[in-house]
């Protein structure tokens, strides 16, 4: 082999060996942007499924609390939806009915505490304005929620609410 032909060969070995370089490099780099996109997605859907879900659970009325306690499990994963059943049937239930309760819930601010692809936990402020009974007024209640959702296929569902 010649000198020239060797320069080539070493020439077209380091061209080739930058071009993969190149192109790995390219992989990582369009890796991790899709990974952000994909937890900013889920951040923006998690956080809405968490408000309009966290105020519908927290919203019912005594002359229909069977269809507002449906409404509501249809947000929850299988799991968190048994501890809500217990909670409904063991005091909202017989509570609400007797005293006439009336509870309406809107979120006045949410914002995310810790974010995975498939599991995103949301603080959730809380205004809720109670009337039965036993008030002579409203009363509005406000609370603090740290709020998990979970992804079960193209849906966020509400899988824990911890008051804080």
């Amino acid at each position: 082999m010649t000198e020239r032909q060797q320069v080539r060969l070493t020439v077209l070995t380091a061209v080739v060996v930058l071009a993969v370089a190149a192109a790995a490099l390219a992989a990582v780099a369009a890796g991790r942007v899709s990974h952000r996109h994909a937890l900013d997605r889920a951040r923006e859907n998690a956080i809405g499924a968490a408000t309009s879900g966290v105020a519908t659970v927290l919203s019912y009325d005594y002359r229909h609390l069977s269809a507002d306690f449906k409404k509501a499990e249809g947000l929850l994963t299988a799991q968190f939806r048994k501890k809500y059943d217990k909670t409904t049937a063991a005091a909202v239930e017989p509570l609400a009915a007797k005293y006439k309760a009336v509870s309406s819930a809107q979120i006045t601010a949410a914002g995310t505490v810790s974010i995975g692809v498939d599991r995103v936990v949301v603080l959730v402020f809380a205004s809720q304005t109670v009337t039965n009974s036993q008030l002579s007024a409203p009363r509005l209640d406000r609370s603090r929620i740290n709020v998990t959702m979970v992804r079960q296929g193209d849906r966020w569902l509400i899988g824990a609410m911890s008051p804080i």
